[in-house]
């Protein structure tokens, strides 16, 4: 039982990771469109956007703002929830990182130019853990299943 119980968390782990990259990918097209009809000033922008319901239970974005009322930048604060948030892979903080440090750097145009990479990068990143999903999830809950079934073979 406990065999199985681990297989499911290890597996339950790349599902997360997918639904962490669709609500990034998610917030970012959000905040793309804002920019591009309202031209919000950022922190405003995230403090409005963290409450809708899209992004009510992102990890990331409760993150991002719970560091601006402790008085971080919108810049430092997305950096830094994207290095501690759970379930990314290295290359997805890299990603956020990134985006986070360009944030409000530049014009309107600049400001949707690098957003839309960064959705791509992001979009790319959840094709392939929406692949590495699909091949491991189902087998690692298998293998730990069998191996419950082994061990309690043995104890027998």
């Amino acid at each position: 039982m406990i065999c199985m119980a681990a297989g499911a968390a290890f597996s339950s782990v790349l599902k997360a990771r997918c639904r962490q990259l669709r609500g990034v990918i998610s917030l970012i097209d959000d905040m793309s469109a804002q920019i591009r009809y309202r031209a919000v000033p950022l922190p405003e922008l995230i403090n409005e956007l963290s409450g809708t319901g899209a992004h009510r239970d992102s990890v990331f974005v409760k993150r991002v703002c719970a560091l601006m009322k402790q008085g971080k930048t919108v810049q430092d604060a997305w950096t830094e929830a994207a290095h501690t948030a759970p379930f990314f892979a290295d290359s997805d903080r890299d990603v956020l990182a990134d985006t986070g440090a360009r944030l409000g750097d530049s014009d309107t145009a600049g400001q949707l130019s690098m957003l839309a990479l960064a959705g791509d990068m992001l979009n790319r990143s959840l094709g392939a853990a929406e692949e590495e999903c699909g091949k491991k999830a189902g087998a690692l809950l298998r293998v730990w299943v069998l191996c419950g079934i082994g061990a309690g073979i043995v104890i027998i």
